[in-house]
This record gives structure tokens, C-alpha cells and sequence, in this order.
């Protein structure tokens, strides 16, 4: 997909995919460091060929498995998806054909909606995740039903400022809906009438003050791993990469030379880091502020 508030695809950053082998040494790895739950977004996840292995042998060494996919492959992949991902979601942002076909660049909003449809005939629990942006908002009336006619949790989210090494260019400011409380107050409605409506307030109100601040410090380096598709991990994070450690080193010894200690430690303090405000680097920056962590859940439930 070429969706409209994101960089990445504008620029292709590809390298060449790590074996199923070398991925699954390297989530031995991850599980060997501590590390509890394994979410795998893209790009598109559900392109390598070898996803369902990934997802069985995730889940087979202990692993909570959460994945996220654009929805178009989702039939063809759907029974090792079913087996093995606790958490599992798609992105809807809308219910209108051609809004969603704009946004997200490519006409795959009969195929995207047929997946969904036949995921829940199947009897899977889908997190549809929308993002609102001043397009989507006119009919977000339309999604809510969507997700209502289905049974199905819908998590709604703010456009996020992602600056990224490689390219800068994206509309995602052109999108944004200014008015916060108005979302706000029109999710709270809504919710009271649908309870599977998900939104986080806190995090709409980081969004309007511009991102990770002072108060609220990027801790993604200290908090999670970050794994590229040739099983490589980035430090401090999967958008701006100060080192790099290659798939065939170990990743206990390399976190803790002194190069990646001093990278963990100041990791929220790079320029880059001002301004940024991508939602996964959010919630996991949010376990040093266990009171917005609480909200944070309560805002799920």
C-alpha cells in the first residue's frame, strides 16, 4: 500500500529478507533476553512466504504473537494466523470505498472488507484499527456501523509524526484534524453506545503537544528490540539507526558494549527523537509513567 500519512514506502530501505532459519535463531534470542511478546507489522508481514512457520515457531517457544496486516492477504493466510496469533489486527481506516482506495494509494478496499468479513465468519476476533485523519473523520458514522455489523473491536488513532532517516516527505500534517477534543468528545459518544470502540485520550493529547517531550521521554531502546527482515536490529529504534546489530552477532553481548549502553541511556534525548510521535514507540515508553499506563489500559478495556 502507498497510504497517504506515511513515509516508508515513498522510499524503498528493503534488504535482502533473513532465512526462516536466522529469523528463528534470532527470536530465540529476543525470548532468551526476556522479552514477552513479539508484535509483527510491515511493510506487509504477510508477504514472506515463510509467516506462518515465523508465527508457529513464535508461539511454539513461548511468545505472545500479535500481528497487523493491510488485510489484502489475509484469505491466504488466515488458518496460521487463527493457530497462532493472540492478538491479531487489520487496517480499516474507513468505511467508503473511495476514500479508503485514496488514502491508502492502491483499490483494495472489496478485497480488504471480504478478508475482514470472512476472518469473522471464521470465528477470529479482529482489532480493526483506523486511522482519523480530516478525510476519514467525514465518515467515521460508517466504520463504527461496519465494525458494530460484525461484532468486532475498532481501535481509532490520531495521524502520527514519524520522522524517519531516509525520507521526510509524507501528508501527514495536511491530515491531521487540529480540533482533538472534537474527536474526543465524539468517540466518548459513540463508545457509550458501542463498547468495542477503543480510543487512548492520553495519547490524542501527546499527539496535539507535539510528541515525545520532557515529561514524557522515547524509552523504545531500553523497552523493546527492534528487528528488521534481514534479522538485523536497529538501535535506538526502527526509524533512525545510531547501530546497527548484524544478524550473525549475539545480541546479548552486542547490547551490552559500551556503544549500546550509551545509545539505550540517551535514547529520547536525539534531536530526532523531538517531535516524534509514533504510537508502538508510545505505549512502550509509557512503562516508566505507570499512571498513563493504567489509563492506557483502561482506554482498551
Amino acid at each position: 500500500m502507498k497510504c497517504s500519512f506515511c513515509n516508508i514506502w515513498r522510499k524503498s530501505n528493503s534488504t535482502n529478507e533473513a532465512s526462516t532459519t536466522e529469523t528463528k535463531n534470532k527470536l530465540l534470542e529476543c525470548w532468551d533476553l526476556g522479552c514477552l511478546i513479539l508484535g509483527i507489522t510491515g511493510g506487509e508481514p504477510l508477504l514472506r512466504e515463510d509467516i506462518n512457520e515465523i508465527l508457529q515457531y513464535s508461539s511454539s517457544i513461548g511468545l505472545i504473537t500479535g500481528l497487523v496486516t493491510n488485510g489484502i492477504l489475509l484469505d491466504k493466510k488466515i488458518d496460521a494466523i487463527s493457530k497462532y496469533c493472540e492478538l491479531f489486527a487489520v487496517s480499516f481506516d474507513v468505511n467508503d470505498k473511495q476514500t479508503f482506495n485514496r488514502t491508502r494509494g492502491v483499490n483494495a478496499f472489496d478485497t480488504v472488507k471480504k478478508n475482514i468479513e470472512l476472518a469473522t465468519r471464521m470465528g477470529l476476533e479482529i482489532n480493526l484499527l483506523s486511522v482519523i485523519t480530516s478525510e476519514t473523520f467525514e465518515f467515521i458514522d460508517q466504520t463504527i456501523e461496519f465494525a458494530k455489523s460484525l461484532d468486532q473491536p475498532i481501535h481509532f488513532s490520531s495521524v502520527d509524526n514519524v520522522p524517519r532517516e531516509f525520507v521526510e516527505k509524507s501528508e501527514s500534517e495536511t491530515l491531521k484534524i487540529k480540533e482533538t477534543n472534537k474527536i474526543l468528545e465524539k468517540l466518548a459518544e459513540e463508545k457509550k453506545k458501542y463498547k468495542k470502540i477503543h480510543f487512548e485520550r492520553d495519547y490524542f493529547r501527546f499527539q496535539t503537544l507535539g510528541g515525545f517531550n520532557r515529561f514524557i521521554r522515547c524509552s523504545s531502546a531500553s523497552t523493546s528490540i527492534a528487528l528488521k527482515p534481514d534479522a538485523s536490529v536497529a538501535l535506538p529504534c526502527p526509524f533512525f539507526t545510531l547501530m546497527t546489530i548484524k544478524k550473525e552477532e549475539k545480541l546479548k553481548e552486542s547490547l551490552s558494549s559500551e556503544k549500546a549502553r550509551k545509545i539505550i541511556k540517551d535514547c529520547g534525548k536525539f534531536n530526532f527523537c523531538k517531535y516524534c510521535s509514533i504510537n508502538c514507540m508510545y505505549v512502550v515508553s509509557l512503562i516508566k509513567h505507570p499512571n498513563l499506563l493504567i489509563r492506557w489500559v483502561q482506554d482498551k478495556i
